[in-house]
C-alpha cells in the first residue's frame, strides 16, 4: 500500500480542520508531541502540540500527515501535487475555489480537451492541488 506524507511546519491541526471542512477528510488517527513518552528516543523535541503523527482518510485515499516532517519537495516547483477528480463539474468548481481562497491559482480551472475541467491551486498550505472534473 502506497500511503502519501504530508509535512507542515506547525499548522498541521489547522491543516487538518480545514480539509475536514473543505474536503470532508476524515481523521482515524491522531497523536501529538506531548502524548510521547519521555524517552520516546527523539533527537529533536518539538512542540508539545504539534501532530507526531495523523492518519486522514480523503475521498477514499489514507494520507499521513505531520508537523516537523523535513520536506525535500514543496508545492508545483519540485514536481508533487495530489489530484482530486469529480464526476460533477459544478463540485470541482466548489472544491477548487475554497482551496483558492488564502492559497494561489497556478492554472485557473477550465474546460480542457482529456476532460471537461481541470486546474491547478495551492492552497494555504504550501499543498499544490489539481482539481479536475470528467
Amino acid at each position: 500500500m502506497l500511503i502519501p506524507s504530508i509535512g507542515f511546519q506547525g499548522n498541521c491541526d489547522e491543516a487538518i480542520n480545514y480539509y475536514k471542512e473543505v474536503l470532508g477528510a476524515e481523521v482515524k488517527a491522531i497523536n501529538y508531541f506531548k502524548d510521547a513518552p519521555e524517552d520516546h528516543g527523539m533527537e529533536e523535541t518539538l512542540p508539545s502540540n504539534f501532530v507526531m503523527y495523523a492518519e486522514v482518510v480523503l475521498f477514499g485515499a489514507t494520507m499521513v500527515m505531520a508537523d516537523g516532517m523535513k520536506r525535500p519537495m514543496k508545492g508545483e516547483e519540485e514536481n508533487f501535487w495530489l489530484t482530486l477528480s469529480f464526476d460533477c463539474p459544478k463540485e470541482a468548481t466548489s472544491i477548487f475555489n475554497k482551496l483558492a481562497d488564502g492559497g494561489r491559482v497556478i492554472e485557473a480551472l477550465a474546460p480542457q480537451f482529456w476532460v471537461s475541467l481541470s486546474g491547478d491551486v495551492v492552497d494555504r498550505f504550501g499543498i499544490c492541488w489539481n482539481v479536475s472534473a470528467i
